[in-house]
């Protein structure tokens, strides 16, 4: 029989196996799925640099990522010109089917975990310090006796960190917070339960002369501030509230953890906006007081991609945030 016949002659099984369409097929399923987030940020953004800025990577860290995916796609995914990236047909059409992959996945899951006669998983959450101590850790605590076979593992990451890794799939819940007055719009990738306001207060050195009662900011504009570094949510809100009464802060003394910020405002070393969550950080030496010019308060909510809020063993542990407040 010729090589011809041969071919002529095999099954439709055997004539499939060796098709490129099956070979796509099967390089298809070896695809990561966390590296197809890192492309679908890349095409968000426009460049590598800025994907980078928004997952809390380096850009050599998302360039190694993409670079991964390419060889496992076997098709070149993006076109590289000067500083931006364009993406080649093959990665606009992986790009565009990347969202309903993911939501499938987060619905399977979903369905399995559900088919349990118990609330039972694993429940990986992120939370910025101040959360920590006053929501998640009493909420793991009463999760624990609701449902003790759901396992918890936490992850302390500021809010800037948390949402970005949320989207990459390396912890199931984030919580965040924003600034009441200044919302960031909602992400359709994911979705949230809001938990409560904080207000803000204004921290003094003992014997300031504004401590008097409420402090309206527009007289604090030629002190020295203490805050969290640029690029933080809580600078954000200090800077959008001064911004209000028409000053920026000026800051030379930065921390991201509020028990140091209080020893430079109990040193005198200036003055300090924190969230009413957080003043436990704050002993002797500081006096805290309301603002009276304008309305500060952040809103701290817990997200999940869409569709994770349906397993049992996340609705759960939101059920205990929201009891333990």
């Amino acid at each position: 029989m010729s090589p011809r016949e041969a071919t002529r002659n095999a099954s439709p099984a055997a004539a499939a196996a060796r098709s490129p369409r099956s070979s796509a097929g099967s390089t298809l399923r070896t695809l990561d799925v966390r590296r197809m987030r890192v492309l679908r940020e890349v095409a968000e953004r426009g460049t590598i640099a800025a994907a980078a800025r928004a997952l809390a990577f380096t850009p050599s860290a998302v360039s190694q990522q993409l670079a991964a995916l390419e060889r496992e796609a076997g098709v070149a995914l993006l076109d590289r010109q000067g500083g931006r990236v364009r993406l080649t047909e093959a990665g606009r059409r992986l790009v565009a089917r990347t969202e309903a992959i993911l939501a499938q996945l987060e619905a399977a899951s979903a369905e399995l975990a559900a088919a349990a006669a118990d609330v039972t998983g694993d429940v990986h959450v992120a939370a910025f310090p101040s959360a920590e101590r006053a929501l998640l850790a009493p909420a793991v605590a009463l999760l624990g006796r609701r449902h003790p076979d759901v396992r918890v593992r936490t992850t302390e990451l500021e809010p800037e960190a948390s949402l970005p890794a949320l989207r990459l799939g390396d912890v199931d819940l984030a919580i965040s917070h924003e600034d009441v007055s200044g919302p960031a719009p909602p992400d359709p990738r994911l979705e949230r339960v809001d938990l409560l306001e904080d207000p803000l207060r204004v921290a003094l050195p003992l014997g300031h002369p504004a401590a008097a009662g409420a402090v309206p900011l527009a007289r604090l504009a030629n002190e020295r501030w203490v805050a969290t570094p640029r690029g933080t949510a809580c600078r954000a809100i200090l800077e959008h509230a001064c911004g209000k009464v028409g000053f920026a802060p000026e800051v030379p003394f930065h921390a991201n953890d509020f028990g140091v910020l209080a020893a430079y405002v109990a040193a005198g070393l200036g003055v300090a906006m924190v969230p009413e969550l957080a003043l436990g950080a704050f002993g002797d030496g500081v006096v805290v007081r309301p603002v009276a010019d304008v309305q500060v308060e952040r809103r701290i909510y817990v997200s999940a991609r869409r569709g994770g809020l349906e397993r049992p063993a996340l609705a759960a542990m939101v059920a205990a945030l929201r009891d333990a407040r």
